[in-house]
């Protein structure tokens, strides 16, 4: 079920449109920050597609990156929290000693601005900063409905406070909603109307919570 694909959302095309001009410009870093859960790899997977002028744009973790033989026009880090200073300077470098020069695009968490600021080197190398909110209700109840559709083979009738509950479960986050979709779905499957209540989502929500401790 995982492998349905997801739309992005009016932010998330904007912070792709946003990072691919940037990219598209003077060397240096473009930063994508969100919570985890708010589709960073999502909008860094379809900024590849935005820049792939000369083939196919991988995304791989900052970590990778600054270890690898050769890097593209556009260097697309994902998780680079996940990667200390020192490495994160040796990319920057790498980056800048390419010919042409590659373009560097760091996605992670509020942590990511910390661990840049930390480094005046670091902190003037970032051209453009870009950050995800959380769904909307309305994005919610879209993307609600799109994955219980192909998850359940048709449409699924899902009430207003049903798509409420959704959203307050999971305060809006992209992975949460469609983690609780998948398994309304199969309940929604069983039924001969195809319909979910709001009480129904708590129940799934209730089922859910166990498996995901």
């Amino acid at each position: 079920m995982s492998a349905v694909p997801m739309r992005l959302t009016a932010a998330q095309e904007a912070a792709v449109a946003k990072l691919a001009c940037c990219c598209g410009q003077a060397d240096g870093i473009a930063v994508l920050a969100a919570p985890r859960g708010l589709g960073k790899t999502s909008v860094l997977r379809h900024l590849a597609e935005a820049v792939a002028a000369e083939g196919p744009v991988p995304v791989a973790s900052a970590a990778a990156w600054a270890a690898s033989v050769s890097l593209p026009d556009v260097v697309l880090a994902d998780d680079a929290h996940e990667a200390d200073q020192e490495s994160l300077l040796l990319l920057l470098r790498r980056c800048r000693e390419r010919r042409p020069a590659a373009r560097l695009v760091l996605a992670g968490p509020g942590r990511l601005l910390t661990i840049l600021a930390r480094d005046d080197r670091l902190e003037q190398a970032v051209r453009l900063r870009v950050s995800l909110a959380a769904f909307t209700a309305a994005e919610t109840g879209s993307l609600l409905e799109e994955r219980l559709t192909a998850v359940v083979g048709r449409p699924v009738v899902v009430g207003e406070a049903a798509i409420r509950a959704v959203h307050e479960i999971t305060g809006g986050t992209p992975d949460a909603i469609i983690r609780l979709a998948d398994l309304a779905g199969v309940l929604a499957a069983t039924r001969p109307d195809r319909t979910l209540s709001a009480a129904d989502i708590e129940v799934v929500h209730g089922r859910l919570s166990p498996l995901a401790a």
